[in-house]
């Protein structure tokens, strides 16, 4: 997954970057983070690049906003990477980094703070997907392959997220389960 792409994915109406930034918070933070630091630099070299198109808008809520459009061009880089085969493999797993590395602290009391400091932040990802799955079957009124193409793609990823969780949690006890039989000979 590149930012590039998703921001011209999101750039489908006009936006500003503090609402792309907006639109990663809300909609996109479980599958990539992205800060304004690295959405405005992005923006400026599909600026270059002829992928979008900006212009100073008044705000209402103070100085002038910049907005951004996605271009022909942008649409077509953007549906060429669409129309992509799948990259798998390419994730950058930090928190599986660390863990690796933890035995150079020769504490498996740390060892296991940390695995249930993760399995916290699994079973709390996992509450708040679940309630905008739920949000998403209400207005598809329970009726999840009738939702709008958009809808429908961001539950079949929501989806995917929520698999991936209960995998992770499931991973987070197996592990804790043998970080208590180490401790005890």
């Amino acid at each position: 997954m590149s930012l590039p792409h998703l921001l011209l994915g999101l750039l489908s109406e006009p936006a500003s970057g503090y609402e792309l930034k907006q639109a990663f918070d809300q909609g996109l933070r479980h599958l990539w983070a992205a800060r304004l630091s690295q959405i405005y630099p992005t923006l400026q070299r599909l600026e270059e690049d002829g992928c979008v198109r900006s212009r100073p808008e008044p705000s209402s809520k103070g100085p002038e906003r910049r907005v951004y459009r996605r271009t022909a061009k942008g649409r077509r880089v953007l549906h060429r990477w669409l129309e992509e085969d799948p990259v798998v493999g390419a994730e950058r797993i930090a928190y599986l980094a660390r863990l690796s590395l933890m035995g150079e602290l020769d504490d498996l009391g740390r060892t296991r703070a940390y695995l249930l400091q993760l399995r916290s932040a699994f079973v709390e990802r996992r509450r708040v997907l679940n309630g905008v799955e739920a949000i998403w079957f209400h207005s598809a009124h329970g009726f999840p392959d009738a939702m709008e193409p958009d809808l429908f793609h961001g539950h079949l990823t929501v989806r995917a997220g929520l698999r991936r969780l209960d995998a992770a949690i499931e991973w987070c006890d197996e592990c804790l389960e043998r970080v208590a039989r180490q401790e005890s000979p």
